[in-house]
Formats: structure tokens, C-alpha cells, sequence
């Protein structure tokens, strides 16, 4: 069993694969991972940027009654022995952050749905400074039919070897390898 951890502003009681948004580096579903404080980060970021919302609307409408939020982290167990022996589960993991990595990560994040029909990836994370990097090569990558020069560029710039890595929940059946912890949830922010 591996410790896992889900950063979020919801107060979840069950995991949820369609509740998870679009256009994100694995496709829609369900995200962890093994870094508790990278958890904590994604969750107190969301509450920040809900709270700037829910503060633009109260200026345009003085009546609106702000939503308080909190910022949560849930811990997981996940029964990683699946991803040697997947019986029915098609999982992928990318042992590395290669050419193939960024065209995945680039092609599910032109799509609010899942593009591929795995129910788990394993892999390095695009954070904020990944996103910005990814950003700014996308275009001459599309124009170049993702040359290997421009990929291998990205990459460098990248630093690969200092992201997290993140799991991909992306059908039930995935999930099921998945339990919340004694100790499910915590406040955070």
C-alpha cells in the first residue's frame, strides 16, 4: 500500500471520477499524490482563486452572499501492487518525463474529456512553471508536427527530475484501489 494525498476545497465522502474537470495533464478523473505539502499547495491555491471569485461577484452584486471555503487534504491508500500485476486495469505509468510524456500531457489538456481509454496513469506532474514552459512551445510544436529539436528543448527546460509525481484515477474500477485513510481528511487552510 502506498500513502497518497488529494488536495481540494470539497468536502468528498466518496472519490468521484466524473467530477473531476477537463483539460488537465491525464484526461478527467480522479488526482493524487505521494507529496503530502504538494496536496496542501493545490488545495489552499484553489480556495485562493475561489475566494477571488466569489469576492469579483460580491462587487458586482452587494446582496451575494460569499461562500466560505476551506482548503482540505484527504489522505489515501492505494493498493499499488496493481500496477505490476493490473489483472483487468489498463494503467500506464511514464517512468519518465520524455517526448511521449508531453505529447499525452499536451493532448489531454486540449480536451474537457479523457483522450485515451486508461483507467490509471502514473507520472511527473505539469505544475505552474511546467504549464508556462509547455505554453510557450506549444504553438511551433503544433506547427512542427512535434519536431524531436523543439520536444527535446522543452524537456531541458522542464527539470523534469524536481516535479512531482501525480496518479490518474480514471474510472471506477480504478478507484477501487483506492480507500481513504483512518485519518481521511484534514484541514489545511
Amino acid at each position: 500500500m502506498k500513502d497518497l494525498f488529494h488536495g481540494t476545497t470539497y468536502d468528498i465522502n466518496e472519490i468521484d471520477v466524473t467530477q473531476g474537470k477537463g483539460y488537465k495533464d491525464f484526461g478527467k478523473g480522479f488526482y493524487a499524490t505521494a507529496i503530502k505539502s504538494h496536496a496542501e499547495n493545490i488545495a489552499k491555491r484553489n480556495k485562493r482563486i475561489f475566494e477571488a471569485r466569489e469576492a469579483k461577484i460580491r462587487q458586482r452584486n452587494p446582496g451575494y452572499k460569499v461562500r466560505a471555503y476551506k482548503a482540505y487534504r484527504y489522505n489515501l491508500e492505494f493498493d499499488d501492487n496493481c500496477v505490476h500485476t493490473p489483472g483487468n486495469l489498463k494503467i500506464k505509468v511514464f517512468y519518465q518525463s520524455d517526448r511521449e510524456w508531453v505529447r499525452f500531457i499536451l493532448k489531454n489538456r486540449s480536451s474537457d474529456i479523457s483522450l485515451h481509454d486508461y483507467d490509471i496513469v502514473i507520472g511527473t506532474t505539469a505544475d505552474e512553471n511546467t504549464v508556462t514552459i509547455i505554453n510557450f512551445y506549444k504553438e511551433e510544436l503544433l506547427a512542427t508536427n512535434y519536431a524531436e529539436k523543439v520536444l527535446e528543448t522543452l524537456i531541458n527546460e522542464l527539470e523534469p527530475e524536481n516535479l512531482p509525481k501525480q496518479y490518474f484515477f480514471g474510472t471506477n474500477v480504478a478507484t477501487e484501489k483506492l480507500c481513504f485513510k483512518k485519518n481521511r481528511r484534514e484541514i489545511v487552510g
